[in-house]
């Protein structure tokens, strides 16, 4: 039997295009809003399921990508055991961001590259060019601003 865990998503924008693709993702996954009061995509509502297998944050973001890549949408699968969660999320027009999270959807950062990358840590330490969070700056801003559309 497979890990699992919970997987949750957030739709802030959508053209009227993505949005059969974007129901086929949820309906997939088996989520469904955290109210259980709406049908159909609400933008700015939580859409959870408890229980899908370990992966499914992955294969979500690679079809909403790829079939509605017009849909500013963040997404996690919750950390299984001692394995770290899956955090996505995507802003058309500015890019896409993807790493590891806790089970409440927030990336993970290591302290060592966050110290190392704006020191000019070359290969070797951790790995990281120098503007590594500098170029990520603008996208997290965007998405701080999409996040207070969420519902409660």
């Amino acid at each position: 039997m497979s890990d699992r865990s919970a997987l949750q998503l957030y739709v802030y924008a959508m053209p009227a295009k993505d949005r059969t693709a974007v129901q086929l993702g949820i309906d997939d996954n088996c989520l469904e809003p955290y109210d259980g009061s709406s049908s159909g995509i609400v933008p700015g509502m939580r859409y959870r399921t408890e229980q899908v297998p370990v992966g499914s944050a992955h294969d979500l973001a690679v079809h909403l990508l790829t079939n509605a890549p017009g849909t500013a949408f963040e997404l996690w699968q919750d950390p299984v055991f001692e394995h770290p969660g899956h955090y996505v999320a995507h802003l058309p027009g500015i890019g896409s961001y993807e790493g590891v999270c806790d089970s409440y959807g927030v990336p993970l950062v290591k302290l060592t590259e966050v110290l190392d990358a704006p020191s000019g840590a070359r290969e070797g330490t951790s790995g990281l060019r120098e503007d590594h969070f500098t170029r990520h700056a603008p996208f997290f801003a965007s998405l701080r601003r999409v996040q207070r559309a969420r519902r409660p």
